[in-house]
């Protein structure tokens, strides 16, 4: 037994020397130097490998144990007196001795489990375990080679739908090679190629960030392997995890509208004032206009019915008539309404249109108690068949430029005029002598045409033609739309009529001409 124990220890002390020569605890007060002094290290890594070969293997020399040996290696009570019975004189014992060989920095920081990973020490944090690594033994990588995973990112970071401003000739108080804007450049240009990527090869981009969780586990041959720590997985988390599923919202059933309702309303005057001693003389008036609109459109499937009520009415003092303060100028209430079912051409309908119109107020002329018009007196209906067509372009060049036409045409239509107030005088709306009415066959034409130059600026067109192959009534109606802002406008009105069923006036003939000019306030909805 004490030879067993003597030989125990002897060979522990070999095996501490040994243990003491191979592994020497570097020096840590040059720790910064070492690392950071790149050009130097490489320098001492070439002549080392050069020099010596990767794995070294040192044995020890060999130690003669002897009877003096003993006595200097332990004391001499501690010695057993067999040892040198039972062994020879001038025997070699051999010491156990480890082959040394050189291992990486890397290997005395990380530890590696039974499945292979590396795991960081409780303190990599400190000095020591630092030490003898430096920039070789960094992972530097690019994005651009790690694996194509989706993470949903599909807009540019500055992403922007206004023009750019020129902003190469403005001063900049920091060069932009000295701010992050490389760096910046370089982030954008990643993104660029990864989004092209994400975009031309979509069956290659195999991961994506919203299924991570749902990833295989990696089996070996027989076994599973198990990883507690994996840097490369770390790499590739996601910091957000999203779900791109809709969350679960009520429904709401919204009910179509077949009805489109919109109106127009406005309300402008007219002033005008002469001296006394104007040279050309004049009357001092006021005019005062009102304009109203209403719409109400039906549209479902193949089937359309639009209907408009308009009334204009135009006042204006009236210091030249001594039997009245004022007059009415243009009294207008106009219905039409079209009735149309889609033909078999884009565009075009099967319509029945008809048009109705009077005034509400009385007028007389100047200086005169006769009754010139008044309600229903007179009453014009126009009503036809035929086809329509109607076109609604909007320009891809001018925003807000928009032409709208419709135009009706009924070969069978018919005429219809009515005055009613047995004191108008119905010669003057082509009313034979002692009648109430008369009726007219024969074609009619419609034109309406609403073309937007710009948003403040249109023109509203209408044309109405009328023959019965006997005579021609015709009406075109023009307005010019100019608003200053949301509430202020200008317009021009024109309205040009030819009726060969009335007498003919001296200088006229059948022509007779409308025309207005004012500014005021002009609503829309």
């Amino acid at each position: 037994m004490k030879q067993l124990l003597t030989f125990f220890i002897i060979s522990v002390f070999s095996l501490a020397l040994n243990a003491t020569e191979a592994f020497e605890v570097p020096d840590t007060l040059n720790l910064f130097e070492n690392i950071t002094d790149i050009s130097r290290q490489i320098q001492e890594r070439t002549t080392v490998k050069e020099s010596t070969p990767l794995y070294e293997e040192t044995f020890p020399e060999e130690i003669i144990l002897d009877n003096t040996l003993l006595e200097e290696i332990l004391p001499e009570d501690t010695i057993p007196n067999t040892l040198y019975e039972a062994l020879p004189p001038d025997t070699i014992i051999a010491p156990i001795t480890i082959p040394f060989v050189s291992r990486n920095p890397l290997d005395s920081i990380y530890t590696r489990k039974e499945n292979g990973t590396l795991q960081l020490p409780e303190y990599y944090q400190s000095s020591y375990s630092l030490s003898g690594l430096n920039f070789r033994d960094t992972l530097f990588y690019n994005p651009l080679f790690l694996p194509m995973i989706y993470n949903g990112k599909i807009l540019p970071r500055n992403i922007n739908f206004y023009s750019l401003e020129d902003e190469s000739e403005k001063g900049l108080l920091i060069p932009q090679d000295k701010t992050f804007a490389p760096k910046l450049e370089d982030v954008d240009f990643i993104h660029r190629v990864r989004r092209n990527y994400y975009m031309e090869y979509p069956d290659r981009v195999r991961y994506s960030v919203l299924s991570f969780d749902s990833l295989p586990s990696v089996r070996g041959s027989d076994e599973d392997v198990r990883e507690t720590f994996n840097p490369f997985k770390k790499l590739l988390e996601s910091e957000t995890a999203y779900s791109l599923e809709a969350p679960g919202v009520d429904i709401i059933e919204i009910e179509r509208k077949y009805w489109v309702r919109s109106g127009e309303h406005s309300f402008q005057f007219a002033q005008n004032y002469f001296s006394d001693n104007w040279h050309k003389g004049g009357t001092n008036n006021l005019n005062f206009n009102s304009y109203h609109v209403l719409r109400a459109n039906y549209r479902k499937e193949k089937v359309k019915f639009n209907n408009t009520v308009e009334w204009r009415l135009s006042v204006f003092n009236a210091p030249d008539d001594s039997l009245r303060e004022y007059r009415i100028g243009n009294d207008l209430l106009r219905y039409y309404g079209d009735f149309g079912i889609d033909a078999f051409l884009n565009g075009w309908s099967y319509s029945m249109n008809m048009e109705a119109k009077s005034q509400l107020f009385n007028s007389y002329p100047t200086n005169s108690n006769d009754l010139r018009s008044a309600f229903l007196s007179p009453l014009y209906v126009n009503a036809g068949v035929g086809l329509k067509y109607a076109v609604n372009k909007k320009s891809d060049k001018v925003r807000h430029r928009n032409v709208k036409w419709d135009l009706a045409i009924a070969p069978i239509s018919i005429n219809y005029r009515y005055v009613g107030h047995d004191s108008v005088d119905v010669v003057r709306y082509g009313i034979p002598e002692g009648e109430k009415s008369l009726l007219d066959l024969g074609s009619t034409i419609t034109s309406i045409l609403k073309y937007d130059f710009t948003r403040y600026i249109s023109w509203d067109s209408r044309l109405t033609y009328f023959t019965s192959y006997d005579k021609v009534i015709t009406e075109f109606e023009n307005s010019l739309n100019m608003a200053l802002s949301n509430a202020f406008s200008t317009r021009l009105y024109l309205n040009v009529r030819f009726d060969d069923s009335v007498p003919a006036d001296p200088t006229l003939k059948y022509w007779q001409v409308n025309q207005t000019l004012s500014f005021g306030l002009n609503y829309k909805w």
